[in-house]
């Protein structure tokens, strides 16, 4: 939800859009970009009414001179419902949830300067919720070569965020630095090509404040929990400390596409691959596939697939065998299950290790570095299915309407099957040329 690398999505999808738009004949074509003005409305809705969101967005591009193109976007989310915690469900639940409610503001502004064969594109990007504020910059250069059948492009972007949440309620740093090298190739009269390389790095507070994960430590034969004790045994169900992800992060992702044109059908495609590692122990493969169909001439129909599919994060986990109020260490209790004493805190060494038969001693294990029972870092796969129309209500109005339907399952055989969404998203826009 987060507004940022907005120059990469623009860097990954301008040459696909373009060649689609003039291979379609949906709009001409100017010296750099056309005046234009959208706006579009989208609905996510979550199954059984676990989450919605509902995004109202605008964006314009407009001439300041011919080679000057200004661009901006502003978008407004409102979100409600319930989100997994990370816990083990209480008893009759599968898993723990808790009640979100939201809003995000965030923008960006551009502004693309042509000179010769270079396109230089400075941009500021802004994004701002009750818990999250996020300032972005980022530069993009394109340099055609080959009488402008190839492009290079560069890149470099920088976020600078501030997070809290219910398990921090300071605000934290969080920072992320990328690069983006790629090509855009002109195969043929109908056909481009893309190749991407992007280069991350994130530091700083990069754990979800929302999500906690529950220790537990079963202390057979001592019984059941005692909430006279709550530092002792924690309840085997709920969150009962928030989860723990380490404070930096390096990616490298891949993205390839073809674009294409059929002169017999009057239609294009695009199919992508997306290739993503990091050190989190994160591999993730991203197929996608789009049509663009031209029924009659005002009609566009694209039917789109896409899948996903990630190995598990190195630290994914669903519950600490340890206890955050004892942390590793020894504890003595006394045969009738009362707590007596911990190691290194003077009664134990006094006591307990010198009458050690008279006690009952359990050694409590050492909680990993880094843990986190949140199912987006689970082995998982997604589905995406739908399908898009564009209609041509004038020569420079056009109104778009899509359906797709989003399904994601878990691969682990561990995490619960429910925790994992399903959903309907609705798409509604609207696009003027002027």
């Amino acid at each position: 939800m987060r507004i940022s690398g907005v120059a990469w999505r623009w860097v990954d999808g301008r040459v696909a859009a373009l060649l689609l738009a003039l291979l379609l004949f949906l709009s001409p074509r100017r010296s750099l970009a056309e005046n234009r003005f959208e706006y579009r409305y989208e609905d996510y809705s979550e199954d059984r009414g676990r989450m919605q969101v509902q995004t109202h967005s605008v964006w314009f591009e407009y001439d300041l001179h011919e080679k000057v193109v200004a661009r901006g976007s502003y978008v407004n989310d409102a979100l409600a419902g319930a989100t997994p915690t990370g816990g083990p469900g209480y008893p009759g639940q599968e898993f723990e949830t808790v009640r979100m409610k939201d809003r995000r503001d965030a923008g960006f502004i551009e502004t693309a300067v042509r000179a010769g064969r270079t396109l230089t594109t400075p941009q500021i990007s802004y994004s701002e919720e009750s818990d999250y504020r996020s300032i972005g910059l980022s530069l993009t250069e394109a340099i055609d070569f080959n009488q402008r059948n190839t492009t290079l492009v560069l890149g470099v972007a920088r976020n600078f965020d501030e997070v809290s949440g219910f398990w921090q309620r300071q605000s934290r740093y969080k920072g992320t630095l990328d690069f983006l090298i790629g090509v855009n190739q002109v195969l043929g009269p109908r056909t481009v090509a893309t190749l991407n390389l992007t280069l991350g790095y994130a530091d700083g507070y990069l754990t979800d404040p929302y999500k906690g994960i529950n220790f537990f430590q079963d202390l057979p034969p001592f019984g059941p929990y005692d909430p006279q004790d709550p530092n002792l045994d924690p309840v085997p169900y709920g969150a009962s400390a928030p989860e723990r992800r380490p404070s930096h992060k390096f990616r490298q992702v891949v993205l390839g596409s073809l674009t294409h044109y059929f002169a017999a059908v009057n239609a294009g495609t695009e199919a992508s691959y997306r290739f993503h590692h990091d050190d989190w122990g994160v591999i993730a493969h991203t197929l996608q596939g789009v049509w663009n169909q031209k029924v009659g001439k005002r009609v566009v129909l694209s039917p789109l697939v896409r899948y996903h599919r990630q190995s598990a994060a190195d630290f994914y986990r669903l519950r600490v065998n340890s206890d955050p109020g004892f942390g590793a260490g020894r504890l003595a209790f006394t045969p009738d299950n009362f707590f007596y004493a911990q190691e290194g805190d003077g009664v134990f060494e006094s006591d307990v290790l010198t009458d050690p038969d008279s006690f009952l001693i359990v050694t409590v294990p050492a909680a990993p570095d880094a843990y986190s029972a949140d199912y987006r870092l689970s082995e998982l796969e997604t589905w995406t299915v739908g399908m898009g129309m564009t209609v041509q209500l004038h020569d420079r109005v056009a109104l778009q309407l899509a359906y797709k339907r989003y399904v994601m399952k878990g691969r682990d055989g561990v995490t619960p099957a429910g925790i994992y969404p399903d959903a309907h998203i609705m798409t509604v826009g609207l696009s003027a040329n002027f």
